[in-house]
């Protein structure tokens, strides 16, 4: 007899059998001792555990401030001039106005906080994560932004760079992943994530929470009553002050219900739990369907077979859906990807069996990304899920289960005070890197000092390990739930208060007319309840919330467009604090400008060439100018880019 928590969740697309029938424990824990963590992934869960998980870069780091924590954006290496270069290169540019925003929020204090990892720095292929790490300059422990950035977004395939990189960077770093079939998804997604953080954020908070409970169906029973129902509560409670929470459970749970969720006014956070539908590796429906959430409409294991009537794919989306500013979290087997291998049959290094015929992302999650009005991230589970997420045996009674949901609510709670999704699935990264320093610790005991391990916990660790390193973000890491890269626009209004105070020129109101004079301030007509307090003038005399942030809004984009009218770059021969001290405008130490570049926008240029005492050119110092210089110039047409891309019916 086996617990509840080592109940696989997933259901065949082909036969509405379960993916995998109950498996004996003997056999789990045979596999178990074939599972080891190297040297340096033991010490890396090690060091996880001793981290305070407030604060998993060194200290005195912010990781939901980009200018502090950083960002990186990772492809895998490509042959120069080969077909896989120029697709990436097409990829790149149609990343370009992300790209852009994030050099701008990570490079406010340190040009090394941004890094692009294409070309020799891209990961290449059968690298670890430390080797690859090790060739950025960044090595295990807390992470230093200085060395690599925190937040680290991967292009690509799974196949490209394989989920276990994905795992394995995951305990130390904020990953996401994005890979589309198209070049406009990628395009689209981008544009999205610049839409929704450059725009204000939404006047009302929903959090959606549909739970799926079959009949005759145990792994569906438990997510219901013990993941959805008690997290509805929860949020209820801690969040119910600002957010909307809704539930929809059992009954409701349909495939129509979700498709209103997300034909409607879609919520700014849905959690779904229920099967995930599979197929086997190459059937024609794997690469579509698999990962499809199972809805309500099933009848439950007793009822044979089941159609695409009951499960809802990336192609039941429905064509008004908009999705901007969305993070759908789906507790699903293979909710966000599959593995090539199947990582529940392996002993050692020995796969058994093979899942897929390559790995894939899954083509719900890359379906609410990649179109027009899109979502910003998904977090779903990589391979099976189990109810070992949520229910945790309990040593004290046998057969017997405890709900455990603090690592969930921990997640949830950050995602909904607007935090970054990657810095909000830390808590999970340091749920696995428990369970995996505990699973080694007993593997050890038995294979090496012959300490008796009772199968049954063996089992569970190995499958409780799995399950927690499994969780993958589709999508970048460092979005937010109603963030804007407004960061500077609120700088702006903490700074100048008086600007936004009741001596502010008037605001307009809908007919064009100015208000009253401030304190003169009336009652909304009938029908203008929506404008009070946006576009008008509050009893107090302020301007409304939209005038405000479009005045701060335009005094940003109107400096920023000063910064790139003009670029000029100065290179200083002397030790680095001389030259910080001179850049400045302080020139009384020992650095001297050797070399100078000013490029004006409209093409005309001013070079002053470093020559030695004998009027040769230096042409070592040279190099390193034009250098610098490339580099500013790419900066300046990626900001032109993103603030294009921002200003309406201008395309950039």
């Amino acid at each position: 007899m086996i617990d509840d928590t080592l109940v696989f969740n997933g259901i065949s697309g082909r036969t509405g059998a379960y993916l995998l029938p109950p498996v004996d424990v003997a056999q789990i824990a045979r596999i178990a001792l074939g599972y080891s963590l190297s040297a340096t992934e033991r010490g890396e869960v090690d060091r996880k555990l001793g981290t305070d998980i407030d604060f998993p870069l060194k200290e005195g780091e912010d990781p939901d401030d980009l200018s502090q924590a950083g960002w990186a954006v990772v492809f895998p290496f490509a042959r120069k001039g080969s077909q896989a270069a120029s697709h990436q290169a097409a990829i790149r540019e149609a990343l370009g106005p992300l790209l852009a925003l994030r050099r701008s929020q990570a490079t406010r204090r340190d040009d090394r906080r941004y890094r692009e990892c294409l070309g020799p720095d891209a990961y290449r292929p059968g690298e670890t994560k430390q080797q690859f790490l090790t060739r950025m300059g960044a090595g295990p422990g807390a992470v230093d932004p200085e060395k690599f950035p925190y937040y680290v977004l991967l292009v690509a395939s799974p196949e490209e760079i394989p989920y276990r990189v994905q795992y394995r960077l995951d305990v130390q770093y904020a990953v996401g992943r994005i890979h589309f079939d198209t070049i406009d998804e990628y395009a689209r997604y981008a544009a999205n994530v610049v839409e929704v953080e450059t725009r204000p954020p939404p006047l009302t908070r929903t959090v959606a929470l549909w739970g799926v409970e079959n009949p005759d169906d145990r792994a569906t029973r438990a997510s219901a009553r013990h993941l959805v129902a008690p997290l509805a509560d929860y949020l209820e409670r801690d969040q119910g002050d600002r957010w909307q929470v809704t539930r929809f459970l059992g009954e409701e749970a349909t495939k129509a219900r979700l498709a209103g969720l997300l034909g409607g006014d879609a919520p700014s956070l849905l959690v779904t739990a229920s099967h995930g539908v599979g197929f086997p590796a190459g059937d024609p429906r794997q690469r579509a369907d698999q990962g499809a959430l199972l809805c309500q409409d099933w009848a439950g294991p007793l009822h044979g077979s089941l159609t695409p009537d009951h499960y809802f794919t990336g192609e039941d989306i429905p064509a008004t859906a908009d999705l901007r500013g969305l993070v759908g979290f789906h507790f699903a087997c293979f909710g966000a990807g599959t593995p090539r291998y199947d990582d529940f049959s392996r002993q050692g290094d020995t796969p058994l069996v093979d899942l897929a015929p390559q790995s894939f992302v899954a083509r719900l999650p890359q379906r609410m990304l990649g179109r027009a009005r899109g979502a910003l991230a998904c977090i779903g589970h990589v391979d099976r899920a189990w109810a070992s997420s949520f229910l945790q045996a309990d040593p004290r009674h046998s057969g017997a289960v405890t709900t455990q949901l603090a690592v969930f609510e921990s997640a949830l709670k950050r995602l909904m005070e607007g935090r970054c999704v990657g810095h909000a699935m830390d808590y999970f990264d340091l749920r696995y890197a428990e369970l995996a320093s505990d699973l080694a610790t007993r593997i050890e005991d038995a294979t090496k000092y012959d300490v008796a391990v009772d199968d049954h916990e063996l089992a569970q660790l190995w499958v409780y390990t799995n399950d927690a390193r499994d969780y993958a973000v589709i999508g970048d890491p460092a979005v937010r739930i109603g963030a804007r890269a407004a960061d500077d626009d609120d700088r702006a209004r903490r700074d100048a208060p008086a600007e936004l105070g009741p001596t502010a020129g008037p605001v307009p109101d809908r007919a064009g007319s100015p208000p009253g004079p401030p304190g003169d301030a009336t009652e909304p007509a009938a029908g203008d309840d929506a404008d009070y307090g946006w576009l008008r003038r509050d009893p107090d005399g302020k301007p409304g919330v939209l005038a405000q942030l479009a005045r701060s809004t335009l005094d940003v984009l109107r400096r920023a467009v000063s910064d790139v009218l003009s670029l000029e770059v100065t290179t200083y021969a002397g030790d680095v604090d001389g030259a910080r001290a001179a850049a400045a405008g302080n020139a009384t130490g020992d650095a001297r400008p050797k070399a100078y570049t000013c490029c004006k926008i409209d093409g005309d240029t001013v070079l002053c060439v470093p020559v030695d005492e004998h009027g040769a050119i230096d042409a070592e110092l040279w190099r390193i100018h034009e250098s610098a210089v490339a580099k500013a110039r790419q900066q300046r047409a990626d900001t032109l880019r993103l603030l294009l891309s921002i200003v309406p019916g201008i395309a950039p």
